[in-house]
């Protein structure tokens, strides 16, 4: 299986921001920064529905962001 660490801007089109169950604005297009991903994966991440946002303690962040 072969992955990939790239800095990519998906243009997913017209997308809301939502928090909780309420509509705080709208958003087009989002650079993510891809620690790890198939070519697959990075095409169902551009196809989904949903993508969340989980906020991480500032030490998890680190560790993620060094590739371990």
């Amino acid at each position: 299986m072969s992955f990939i660490n790239v800095s990519i801007n998906l243009k997913l089109g017209p997308r809301l921001v939502r928090v909780g169950d309420k509509v705080l604005g709208a958003c087009e297009g989002v650079t993510i920064q891809i620690a790890e991903a198939t070519p697959e994966e990075l095409i169902e991440l551009k196809n989904a529905e949903v993508i969340e946002l989980v906020k991480v303690h500032k030490a998890e962040f680190e560790q993620t962001n060094k590739g371990g």
